[in-house]
């Protein structure tokens, strides 16, 4: 029953993608070794490292701002044995986010920087966050 459905998913989605490619006047279909295709892979690769970075990013600043509010005078014991619970949570979002934009980096032509969880760790200050500035202007601009 499940297979029947989805090969008549397959077929409706064929369909539509036959018409919109009658539509759009569309002749050839785009191969790998294309110019076209190799330029929309390069185009995904950093699409995705941007996204990544952005997402490490915020952790890392969200983070910042947990460490900053443990640290102030007045923040009692249990909010701070919370706070301490979440960011050992939030370390393990940042490692993965970490994988994710390494990869990404890697993917990149040509590849950009990759970072060391001890790198990103170190972040204490929000002064001393400068993730952006290791990014390229071409990354900052899209």
């Amino acid at each position: 029953m499940i297979r029947r459905h989805a090969m008549e998913n397959f077929e409706k989605d064929l369909k539509m993608v036959q018409d919109l490619e009658v539509k759009l006047g569309i002749t050839k279909c785009w191969l790998p070794e294309d110019e076209e295709w190799q330029t929309a892979g390069h185009l995904v690769a950093n699409c995705k490292y941007q996204h990544c970075l952005n997402q490490l990013e915020s952790l890392i600043v969200t983070q910042i701002f947990e460490l900053s509010k443990m640290n102030q005078a007045g923040t009692g014991y249990k909010l701070c044995k919370h706070i301490a619970k979440a960011l050992k949570a939030h370390l393990a979002a940042i490692h993965t986010a970490l994988d994710w934009f390494n990869t990404a980096a890697h993917a990149c032509s040509p590849p950009c920087c990759q970072l060391t969880f001890e790198e990103v760790v170190e972040y204490t200050f929000l002064t001393d966050f400068d993730l952006l500035c290791n990014a390229t202007c071409e990354d900052i601009s899209q």
